[in-house]
């Protein structure tokens, strides 16, 4: 079911009831008053007043002799009306301490006194009043213009003509960054010393979490398989040894020694690789973690033409990516798969 245009219950609700009901009536006030401008505009025609004249004779007589000479004067009531509202807003604003100062109303709302000036160039100015009236409403959800057509149409041209130009932009600012490290610009070199060198710490210290998190979750669960897989291991790289097939060949003890043997080697191995995972693991190895991690980061940052040719590539490729997916017109994906355009 389409909502409402009106939302009375916001304004029952609303404490600012009196104002906005004040502000119904100036756009009432005001609709009228511009459709006067541009019937009294066309009346100064000979061709739109003899087309008058053959519907409505006597209305025409009338209007051009009564009200068309003094229509001046009947502005200016409406533009009492106007100043009056104006210096009314104006004081209601002060009291409540809207702006910074009392005295940026007027600037703030420009539109509303220039309109008031009684020439037919600054009369136009009074269609802004109707804006900025409809807007009021609509913000405090009075009136609810959103779900119109005529809404929807704006929003939806309005988003493609911001996207077209920020994609622009975007691509503008991207081919500009690919100059600069073409060119051989040190941005590499200042990302390694501004931006990952401070980072030393953080990042030792996501390290050291990331081995933490890789010890509890992941080797801990399978410590056995791992240790049926080590124990497989060396007693297939042990039967092929040929010096142990010596001892293997050996009467009655050889074998058993060869068993000893692997089972040692085997324990050996599996304790030295299972502590260093605990010790990886343990909170209280962090410093020694942090060290090496930041130890790496120090030989990452120093400068190396290598380093930075291989650096240099990888950003250029990713900001090419980053370009292909600004420059896909999302407007046009919406339109296929009947999305509303995103805000």
């Amino acid at each position: 079911m389409p909502k409402s245009l009106f939302n009375y219950q916001n304004l029952k609700k609303s404490k600012e009831s009196a104002l906005f009901i004040l502000d119904l009536f100036m756009l009432f006030l005001v609709i009228v008053n511009i459709l006067w401008i541009v019937f009294d505009t066309l009346f100064i025609s000979e061709v739109f007043q003899n087309a008058l004249s053959r519907v409505l004779p006597d209305f025409t007589q009338f209007y051009k002799t009564q009200i068309h000479t003094n229509f001046p004067t009947y502005d200016m009531m409406f533009v009492a009306v106007f100043l009056t509202e104006f210096v009314f807003s104006w004081a209601v604003a002060i009291y409540r301490k809207t702006y910074h100062k009392w005295f940026f109303y007027p600037f703030i709302h420009w539109y509303d006194l220039l309109g008031c000036i009684p020439v037919g160039s600054m009369r136009w100015l009074r269609i802004l009043r109707v804006f900025s009236i409809l807007y009021r409403l609509n913000k405090y959800k009075i009136v609810d213009f959103s779900q119109t057509y005529v809404a929807q149409v704006i929003k939806k041209y309005l988003n493609i003509i911001v996207e077209e130009i920020s994609d622009r932009v975007v691509i503008n600012v991207l081919n500009g960054v690919q100059r600069e490290i073409k060119s051989g610009s040190p941005v590499v070199e200042r990302i390694s010393k501004e931006v990952l060198a401070p980072q030393k710490e953080e990042i030792s210290h996501w390290v050291s979490q990331r081995i933490n998190d890789i010890n509890s979750s992941v080797y801990s669960p399978r410590r056995e398989d791992f240790r049926a897989y080590v124990d497989k291991t060396i007693s297939e790289a042990l039967k092929d040894a040929p010096k142990l097939k010596l001892l293997d060949s050996l009467p009655i003890v050889g074998p058993t020694l060869a068993d000893i043997l692997d089972d040692t080697v085997s324990v050996v191995v599996f304790s030295v690789t299972d502590r260093l995972f605990a010790d990886l693991g343990d909170s209280k190895n962090d410093a020694l973690v942090s060290e090496l991690t930041e130890h790496i980061m120090h030989q990452f940052t120093l400068p190396s033409k290598s380093m930075n040719e291989l650096s240099s590539k990888v950003l250029l490729e990713v900001i090419d990516i980053v370009k292909e997916e600004v420059s896909v017109q999302q407007w046009k994906l919406e339109e296929k798969i009947g999305l509303e355009p995103t805000t």
